[in-house]
């Protein structure tokens, strides 16, 4: 959605749930579902991270459906308080997004491409209005933190910032030299019940960068490094 301001064979049943849950919770499945997590973001949001329209439709391209914000009630409540920051009348903004869905690994999972447009300080300061598309991936679903290995490979970057308890886990890293205007880039985990949950709007899993958008006709180099 797009958004302006998505007797035997019971015993055979049992056995193959348990298989199911036990794969689902060993090494190997939690190493590829880190690689699948960050390159279903890389595959969405790194490639026309610079252009709203250009993310939407690499997201489609990349077998990303479009869904309501209704389609979950923390993504719901989450777009609600982006909405309402969006609003703050001194900022002179706009906001717009579009949803999307799809699984990895076979989990739900959510994107959000948004583009952001507001006023800071003097609005007849040249660097006025300043623009930033966001890309955001979701679980809301997920019950343990990944690790930082990919996105690190991802970012050709190590880790700048880190925060690991049993409230929250969270990874910063700076802007990525091979990817110009892209600010710093965040994985977070926030578990069921945290009291960190009531400030970031939600719980579970997400991966996200912003990235400001270029002036009509600036030349962007295709790398910083």
């Amino acid at each position: 959605m797009t958004r302006r301001l998505p007797k035997s064979s019971l015993g055979t049943a049992f056995v193959a749930l348990v298989a199911t849950l036990t794969a689902h919770s060993t090494p190997a499945f939690a190493e590829d579902y880190d690689v699948a997590f960050v390159k279903a973001f890389a595959d969405a949001c790194v490639p026309q991270r610079m252009s709203y329209p250009g993310t939407v439709d690499t997201a489609r391209a990349a077998g990303w459906r479009d869904a309501e914000r209704t389609a979950n009630a923390e993504l719901d409540a989450l777009m609600a308080k982006s909405e309402a920051e969006a609003e703050d009348p001194e900022l002179q903004g706009t906001f717009e997004y579009t949803i999307f869905s799809r699984p990895v690994l076979e989990q739900d999972h959510y994107l959000v491409v948004s583009r952001a447009s507001f006023i800071i300080g003097d609005e007849d300061d040249p660097l006025n209005p300043w623009v930033y598309i966001g890309c955001y991936l979701y679980n809301f679903d997920a019950k343990a933190p990944i690790g930082p290995g990919q996105v690190s490979a991802l970012l050709e970057k190590p880790v700048g910032n880190r925060h690991l308890d049993d409230t929250l886990t969270s990874y910063v890293w700076g802007p990525p030299c091979p990817m110009p205007r892209t600010g710093d880039t965040y994985l977070t985990f926030v578990p069921e019940g945290s009291p960190h949950q009531a400030a970031t709007g939600f719980s579970g899993l997400v991966l996200k960068f912003e990235t400001s958008e270029p002036n009509p006709g600036e030349v962007v180099p295709e790398t910083y490094c």
